[in-house]
């Protein structure tokens, strides 16, 4: 799976895959990006993906069946706004 580079509105965000779509981790991360999720990373034992969308695609990722929740994250760096 290709890394695209986020766009500048784009959020950054964890989505927590349910345990019982852990075995087509892969899939999901397809499915979301297929949604306009660029995929960062997939981690099929933590069952997490990171990635970055627009902000207005957030409950179409929500919707996906196998996904648990899709969060912002959070940066641990001060902001320069």
């Amino acid at each position: 799976m290709e890394v695209e580079a986020a766009v500048p509105e784009d959020k950054s965000v964890i989505v927590t895959v349910g345990d019982e779509a852990l075995p087509r981790i892969h899939g999901l991360a397809a499915k979301l990006s297929a949604q306009g999720m660029k995929i960062v990373r997939v981690m099929p034992v933590t069952g997490v993906i990171s990635g970055s969308v627009s902000r207005s695609r957030l409950n179409a990722l929500r919707s996906i069946a196998g996904v648990e929740s899709v969060e912002e994250e959070l940066s641990a760096y001060p902001s320069d706004e």
